[in-house]
């Protein structure tokens, strides 16, 4: 292992550390941002990705999506709304969180990205938990967790293109006498996908910290100013708009941030918004918050620290003779590393890793790839994990401490259904 390596994985310890002290006297914001400083002064990370990180699309995606869901709470539509779905539920808690994991399923099967659906469901579900007069913290995290470990499951355009590229590396590495298909992901994702909606629905809200309504901001609809007609029309356009265009942003042709900044754009121009309420919603520290975890997790690729891993997991997966350890093994390696690195850079590592692996063990990929697949999308313990996570900090008012305390049970229970379910369909020994 190379000095930076080293290095990089001190300063990264020590970022541990401030997450799980940080408070009233430092946040989560200003250690990441510490981090990442120390990373390029020390050499662990170029200046030039450092720089880039605060250009990231998807950095520019989620303050977009803040300020065309702040648009929409401005609405009277999102009080009615809410006040319909408490009718509905009969004031039913559980009924609300049903409804919420549900949708928040399907959404996320059609909708390209977890960042835009987390951003388009939580805004609806806090209106609707201070309806109720129940805390949005019961509820955010159960919906981001649905979102991000139950996306490719049903065979859509996602789950297709995912097929696609998986058998795109097979190809590439000439492992052709194996082909992914739909069935595999199905078969490999459901029992996961099951165990984590239950969850999801009647453990993890009881587990959820109960912070008063006052303090958690991001689902209040202003009653300052009384929008005219049109700009309520134009609020509610405009979310359904980027709604409908970011489930078909394949077609339309356009990547999801211009269709995000599009939609904050006409939000800021009717007026629905003014400058101070628009700048409020753009929540910097939430933004800056994703913007240092990048360059966190650019800095432990770039060091070679995930190179390392990799050779360590070769080493222990042959001195395995059990289909359900070396499941075990092979879920739990890129599952940790994706709670400090991003989930798509962990993933983009370890599937040709898997790939090369099953080649030396003249083994079927499919399930080391299921299980590398699953891993990375089990990504909820930490702010580095995957972009929706500041946010659902910033509108849960949730500490490091409370991920930890709300995520820990799905995920022992995923690593061991996953780790199960795909030892039986595709045992490596």
């Amino acid at each position: 292992m190379s000095t930076n390596a080293i290095i990089c994985i001190v300063i990264f310890v020590i970022t541990l550390a401030g997450f799980a002290t940080a408070g009233k006297r430092y946040s989560l914001t200003m250690v990441s941002l510490a981090s990442m400083l120390a990373m390029v002064i020390t050499g662990c990370l170029d200046p030039k990705t450092a720089l880039g990180s605060f250009g990231n699309a998807n950095a520019v995606l989620m303050a977009a999506m803040f300020v065309v869901a702040a648009g929409f709470n401005r609405t009277q539509f999102i009080k009615k709304l809410s006040g319909l779905i408490c009718k509905i539920s009969g004031g039913s808690f559980t009924k609300i969180a049903l409804g919420y994991i549900f949708v928040s399923f399907i959404m996320i099967q059609f909708v390209p990205g977890v960042l835009p659906c987390v951003m388009l469901i939580c805004p609806m579900a806090i209106a609707v938990c201070n309806e109720m007069k129940v805390s949005p913290s019961r509820l955010i995290f159960p919906i981001a967790l649905t979102i991000i470990s139950t996306a490719i499951v049903l065979p859509t355009t996602n789950m297709i293109t995912s097929v696609a590229q998986l058998n795109g590396y097979l190809e590439s590495y000439n492992y052709t006498a194996y082909t992914m298909t739909t069935m595999d992901y199905f078969l490999c994702r459901l029992p996961v996908v099951i165990a984590c909606m239950l969850l999801c629905v009647f453990v993890i809200p009881k587990m959820a910290p109960d912070y008063k309504i006052e303090e958690i901001a991001s689902g209040k609809v202003s009653t300052e100013r009384t929008l005219s007609k049109i700009q309520e029309w134009i609020g509610v356009g405009v979310f359904v708009a980027v709604l409908v265009a970011l489930m078909f942003q394949t077609q339309i042709g356009m990547s999801a941030w211009i269709i995000a900044l599009l939609g904050a754009v006409i939000i800021g121009f009717s007026g629905i918004l003014n400058t101070k309420e628009l700048v409020e919603s753009l929540n910097l520290n939430m933004v800056l918050l994703y913007i240092a975890t990048l360059g966190i997790g650019s800095a432990l690729t770039e060091t070679g620290a995930a190179d390392a891993i990799g050779g360590l997991l070769a080493t222990a997966i042959s001195s395995v003779n059990s289909n359900f350890l070396a499941s075990l093994i092979l879920f739990a390696v890129p599952f940790i590393l994706t709670q400090f690195m991003m989930n798509r850079g962990v993933t983009a590592i370890f599937q040709p890793l898997y790939i090369m692996l099953s080649i030396s063990m003249n083994v079927n990929p499919i399930g080391p790839l299921m299980l590398c697949t699953t891993a990375c999308m089990t990504s909820f313990l930490s702010p580095l994990a995957t972009p929706a996570i500041p946010v659902v900090m910033g509108m849960g008012h949730y500490t490091q401490k409370d991920l930890l305390r709300m995520g820990w049970i799905p995920a022992v229970v995923i690593t061991i259904v996953c780790s199960l379910t795909v030892s039986l369909l595709y045992p490596i020994f």
